[in-house]
């Protein structure tokens, strides 16, 4: 036996299920009465029910060729996750470098210095703007760094520099007489 709030009661014979289609009509009868608003959407959405079609015989080789193309779609798309682990894991590493690189050269690890809403640094990180690590520059930098002072000093100038220097040691060793 089922009761609604329109105290209808279907009592279906013994052992037989009521029917569907009764016990529907008879629900958004009772949602119209208690509320209107409620029982016009419902309305709207069975009304939008898909209604199966049937199923035509030549069905059978479009379905093989839709379940072939969904299979190359799928390996595809694993062929596309296997890739952008692969470069999720290379950005990481890069970012990784660039930090300590900027440790290594006192800027800031996030932006460099070329954001004004970095977090960090508001955007004054640039190289040198903090102490470097000097473990890590030297780790990092450590031959490049003298080759390219090297490289970077004229004769002329590594040849003040020598006399510059004998000149202070000379003055020094004077001092240390008197």
């Amino acid at each position: 036996m089922i009761r609604f709030m329109s105290d209808t009661v279907i009592d279906p014979p013994e052992g037989a299920a009521p029917d569907p289609a009764l016990l529907a009509s008879q629900m958004m009868a009772d949602l119209q009465a208690s509320n209107p608003q409620l029982a016009m959407i419902a309305q709207m959405m069975q009304a939008r029910a898909i209604v199966p079609s049937p199923v035509s015989e030549d069905l059978g080789e479009h379905v093989v060729e839709l379940a072939d193309r969904l299979a190359e779609a799928h390996r595809r798309i694993d062929a596309m996750k296997k890739s952008a682990r692969r470069l999720y894991q290379s950005h990481h590493e890069a970012q990784a470098r660039l930090a300590d690189l900027a440790a290594a050269l006192g800027a800031c690890g996030l932006c460099w210095g070329e954001d004004d809403r970095c977090p960090s640094c508001r955007g004054r990180g640039r190289p040198g703007m903090v102490r470097p690590d000097p473990e890590l520059r030297a780790t990092l930098l450590g031959p490049l760094q003298s080759h390219a002072s090297q490289a970077r000093t004229s004769p002329s100038r590594q040849a003040a520099q020598q006399d510059t220097t004998q000149r202070d040691m000379k003055g020094t060793n004077d001092v240390q007489h008197v």
